[in-house]
């Protein structure tokens, strides 16, 4: 029998208490922890999963890619949380401020890419991200940019 627990509440609940997200990403986060050298495609790892979750999953997908399991992620995502993750560490690795014990990324370790409809039907576009862990160019149509300005209306 499968069981979550809660560290902050003291709470042990199944996987039928708690949001379906966690459901979702459990087969993700055992295939992340066990596969070794391993190609993974996954459609929006971050469906249903709080932000603070979102973000966490990065640092799945970064350990289990980097580090010694050595596999690989592509990945489908609309999350700005899992993305703005990713680049923090670059930036913390590159500043020499990485946590200890935390799996380090440089840019050349990730490839982002914007997908977007052209004329003769759907076009790749290469995100190249710097040492500081920021897009060398500006995120066509507005992704990164919307949080701001609900945040300034």
């Amino acid at each position: 029998r499968l069981v979550l627990e809660d560290k902050e509440k003291g709470a042990v609940v199944t996987h039928l208490d708690v949001g379906v997200g966690i459901s979702q990403a459990l087969p993700i986060l055992v295939n992340a922890a066990v596969t070794r050298q391993h190609t993974h495609l996954i459609e929006q790892p971050e469906l249903h999963l709080h932000p603070r979750l979102q973000a966490n999953l990065a640092d799945v997908f970064i350990e289990s890619a980097l580090g010694e399991r050595r596999n690989t992620f592509v990945l489908e995502t609309h999350s700005e949380h899992l993305i703005l993750r990713v680049m923090r560490r670059i930036r913390e690795t590159t500043e020499g401020r990485l946590a200890k014990g935390a799996t380090p990324v440089r840019p050349e370790d990730v490839a982002v890419f914007y997908v977007d409809s052209g004329p003769k039907g759907s076009v790749a576009l290469e995100m190249p991200l710097n040492e500081r862990g920021a897009l060398v160019k500006a995120w066509p149509g507005g992704f990164f940019e919307e949080g701001l300005k609900e945040m300034l209306a």
